[in-house]
């Protein structure tokens, strides 16, 4: 097992083992270990402890934009096939667990169509409407955009998630709850989660919605883990497990 495999590994123990109140830890080692080292396992999650609910996923990018576009040590590296990966990922661990994902793309796509530069006022923005209304049509309760950061300087690097400024107690709840799992599985960002303004797609979703940027593709750590299959896994799980907290009730102390 590569060093890193082993650090995720010792990561998804440490959190299936630590975990205590609303899930067992049966539960949690064996979503841990599935989602990390054995996503073909049809036993993973063990539990459908979220059934009936249901998740909107938008890996950001595809088609006509790529999003960040770099040279990695193995060759071109594009922001949205990383995106990709790691919500397909996503999906299948939501999915087993009894929630209804909805993915806004599932291949290297945009969501535009002829007129829409006229219609919406630009290509760029028809895409990101087109993609609120795919995942609107299916009712989710919940929404995620997944994308990967970027910025000049390469000594910033960290995973983080962001709410709209103006935007819901409960958006803010599910960004702070998937960044505290993104913190506590990968131990790779010290982040919090933040507010921002003018994230155009959160505000055309009228449910909880927060944009996770997975890490900085510009930082060399960063881009290593981000291309490393195993640490995509990794992520889909501590997003999942964030998703948990959002979604289901801490439990009243016994006594």
């Amino acid at each position: 097992m590569s060093p890193i495999g082993r650090r995720m590994f010792g990561a998804a123990l440490a959190l299936a083992t630590g975990l205590t109140g609303w899930l067992t830890s049966s539960f949690l080692i064996t979503a841990a270990l599935g989602a990390t080292w054995l996503p073909e396992a049809p036993s993973i999650p063990a539990a459908a402890i979220l059934d009936g609910l249901v998740v909107a996923i938008d890996p950001g990018h595809g088609g006509y934009d790529p999003g960040v576009l770099l040279q990695g040590r193995e060759g071109k590296v594009r922001e949205c096939d990383l995106n990709l990966a790691i919500c397909l990922s996503l999906r299948d661990i939501l999915a087993r667990a009894g929630a209804k994902v909805i993915l806004t793309r599932t291949a290297d796509v945009d969501l535009t169509r002829p007129g829409d530069e006229t219609l919406y006022g630009s290509v760029a923005r028809g895409d990101l409407c087109r993609r609120a209304q795919v995942a609107m049509a299916g009712g989710p309760d919940l929404f995620i955009s997944v994308h990967c950061n970027a910025f000049p300087e390469s000594q910033y690097r960290g995973s983080q998630c962001f709410y709209l400024e103006d935007g819901s107690p409960a958006s803010r709840r599910l960004a702070e709850a998937i960044q505290g799992e993104l913190a506590r599985v990968t131990g790779e960002t010290d982040r919090m989660a933040n507010r921002r303004q003018g994230i155009f797609l959160l505000k055309e979703v009228p449910v909880p919605a927060a944009t996770v940027e997975l890490g900085f593709l510009s930082n060399p750590r960063d881009l290593e883990l981000l291309t490393n299959p195993d640490y995509q896994k990794l992520c889909a799980m501590a997003i999942f497990f964030g998703i948990c907290r959002f979604a289901l009730p801490e439990p009243t102390p016994a006594g």
